[in-house]
């Protein structure tokens, strides 16, 4: 099930009048010509072009049945739009050999249309769809955006994708019979933003941390440990100080790709409760690191081969690592949280320059991950893709380290 790919030569080739990388939405207009630069005498030719638009899944399952080995392939296909071809020429072609540079052309406009057609329910049943076939919730949808993703299993493989290109097509005859020269562009159409501006909303979640060590004493933050001190700390005597404290992380449920606010990732240290005595002591905890992976899900469905509404199903995941830990490395002088007076939440996001780019993410302007990922949430006929954020961070308390981690789900929506 291959994705189709840009093919072309001096015989057929698809020239687009947008530059390279250039992205497209619904509604907007593909322009270019056809081109022959190959020798060519014909009575009768006749020159197309048609834009395809599909969703296409294809679930590999290998099950071993005690002695024999079987492979079972289930494809899933929705063609996005009717595909009809537009007629560019139609009648004799002749062009001398050696006419490269003063070629044959063909121009050509299409329309991207601004949603699926109705024609994209017909063969389908609902078993097989992640989205209700229903034609008014159809009216109101949009073309899904470009998309692959692809899994090899020990028993079980899936590809899936989402695609946009031209086909330019043209057919000739040739001593009594027809010969066909097929070229193709694949094009990418982005995803559409949801209406409206954007604004970071925050969730939190507190987590608690404790550290018991003589260390904690006034004057004694980097002292050497006796043996005695040693013993009384292994056997969590009460005689050594002890240190709570409660961390707040909070994050954002959604980010957008390309805003011009860095994500905020804001982190407070409070204490809770001490011994007596270090009861009125300040206590220092260093933010060593926080790490930050993103980590996308993609579910995909195929119907039976024999019975459409028993539905095969793979899902995987893929981890982006946003390179947060890294900028840490980076700081001249170490970030500190001062229970006492002035103790401030601080966020990193912020102050490291963490942003969400539609090619990748950055920290500090410096490239984290590539173009690839992460991508953001969508839902279409029989492909899902969701994103989860996991976070984890260390603090030192009186050089006791501890780490925390929590996960949660994060929308990623598409930049405007």
């Amino acid at each position: 099930m291959p994705y189709t790919t840009r093919t072309g030569n001096e015989a057929l080739n698809i020239d687009l009048a947008s530059p390279p990388g250039w992205t497209y939405v619904g509604g907007d207009t593909v322009i270019g010509n056809v081109v022959r630069r190959s020798h060519i005498v014909t009575p009768d030719a006749m020159v197309t072009i048609t834009l395809v638009g599909r969703v296409k899944t294809k679930i590999t399952v290998k099950r071993n049945n005690g002695q024999t080995t079987s492979t079972s392939h289930y494809r899933g296909r929705w063609e996005l739009f009717q595909t009809s071809r537009d007629t560019l020429f139609r009648g004799p072609l002749h062009l001398p050999p050696n006419s490269s540079d003063n070629p044959l052309t063909w121009s050509f406009s299409i329309d991207i249309p601004t949603r699926p057609s109705d024609q994209v329910l017909v063969g389908h049943c609902s078993e097989e769809s992640y989205l209700p076939l229903d034609k008014e919730i159809l009216a109101r949808s949009t073309l899904p955006a470009s998309f692959f993703a692809s899994h090899r299993g020990w028993r079980t493989s899936s590809e899936a994708f989402v695609e946009y290109y031209l086909e330019a097509h043209l057919r000739y005859s040739r001593s009594g019979s027809f010969d066909d020269e097929i070229a193709t562009f694949p094009i990418t159409i982005r995803p559409v933003p949801p209406a409206g501006g954007f604004n970071y909303e925050l969730q939190s979640r507190l987590l608690t941390g404790m550290a018991k060590s003589q260390r904690l004493l006034p004057g004694m933050e980097h002292a050497e440990l006796s043996l005695k001190q040693k013993t009384q700390k292994l056997f969590g005597s009460s005689k050594v100080p002890e240190f709570r404290y409660t961390v707040e992380i909070s994050w954002p449920y959604a980010v957008q790709l390309d805003h011009l606010v860095p994500v905020p990732i804001i982190i407070s240290v409070q204490p809770d409760r001490t011994s007596p005595d270090i009861s009125n002591v300040a206590q220092k905890v260093q933010l060593n690191w926080v790490s930050m992976t993103i980590k996308s899900l993609t579910n995909v469905r195929a119907p039976g081969n024999l019975t459409p509404t028993y539905t095969h199903s793979d899902s995987h995941s893929y981890s982006h690592t946003i390179g947060l830990k890294n900028a840490f490395m980076r700081l001249k002088s170490p970030i500190v949280f001062t229970t006492g007076k002035g103790n401030e939440p601080i966020n990193i996001g912020n102050m490291l320059g963490l942003f969400f780019h539609s090619d990748g993410t950055t920290v500090g302007g410096l490239r984290t991950t590539t173009y690839d990922g992460p991508s953001p949430d969508f839902i279409t006929y029989n492909i899902m893709n969701r994103n989860e954020l996991q976070l984890e961070l260390s603090l030192t308390v009186a050089e006791e380290t501890k780490q925390f981690k929590i996960s949660s789900g994060l929308t990623i929506l598409p930049a405007v």
